[in-house]
């Protein structure tokens, strides 16, 4: 009878050595389900709260479908992305983020190809116009023919000007604003001649001459870079 005792104490023995790892297995779980273990998101916008703090972002408004920078991506893109929402170029190519992301280039690499030219400079559709410069014109950098009218991007004058938009890119003037071309060469809108010139009060000086505010340069290009 004392054997038969001291074999069932046993067999509970081993039983219980057994059942030991699951309990323990099953606390571990329950640790990892733990609630802190979430990244904190407080206003529910999809976006972690040390990413929203890191970028100067409110924790109190709803940020996702906000772009305090103005490059076309959504603070929730530019998460996805791994760019910076404060910056609307963030690899400095000369391509905005939300341009390079509707263009499938790497918007935190300046040369996403590796080969040696920034994407800026590239000229995916092969239309006579970079990248950068489809953007300043407001064409599709990915289309040679963003109107489908027969000609070219590099070869229309989007901005009305009298020069196409490659030779504004070649002379470094804007191909999407007439106010920057043509200061050099007598074209664009305002070069400074003709209705502004050599009038005022009747002598050949006064307040509207050829150069100042009405001119090819000075205030009228200082605004637009300011909008920038």
């Amino acid at each position: 009878m004392r054997r038969i005792k001291l074999i069932a104490a046993a067999a509970l023995g081993i039983l219980a050595l057994l059942a030991t790892p699951g309990i323990a297995a099953a606390k571990k779980g329950h640790v990892h389900k733990h609630p802190r273990a979430a990244k904190r998101d407080r206003n529910r916008d999809g976006l972690p709260d040390k990413w929203e703090k890191k970028n100067h972002l409110s924790l109190k408004v709803n940020q996702a479908k906000r772009d305090q920078d103005h490059d076309g991506l959504n603070n929730k893109g530019e998460f996805e992305s791994g760019t910076n929402p404060r910056e609307s170029d963030t690899d400095n190519d000369g391509v905005n983020d939300g341009n390079e992301v509707d263009e499938s280039t790497n918007p935190v690499e300046a040369d996403s190809d590796h080969d040696g030219v920034k994407d800026g400079a590239e000229d995916a559709d092969h239309d006579g116009l970079d990248n950068a410069g489809e953007q300043e014109a407001g064409t599709d950098p990915v289309e040679a023919d963003t109107d489908h009218d027969g000609v070219n991007d590099g070869a229309e004058d989007s901005d009305g000007d009298g020069v196409s938009n490659a030779d504004e890119e070649h002379q470094g003037t804007d191909p999407g604003h007439a106010d920057e071309s043509g200061s050099e060469s007598g074209a664009g809108d305002q070069t400074g001649s003709d209705e502004h010139s050599g009038s005022g009060d009747g002598s050949g000086s006064g307040d509207e001459t050829g150069s100042g505010d009405q001119s090819g340069s000075g205030g009228v290009e200082q605004g637009h870079n300011g909008q920038d």
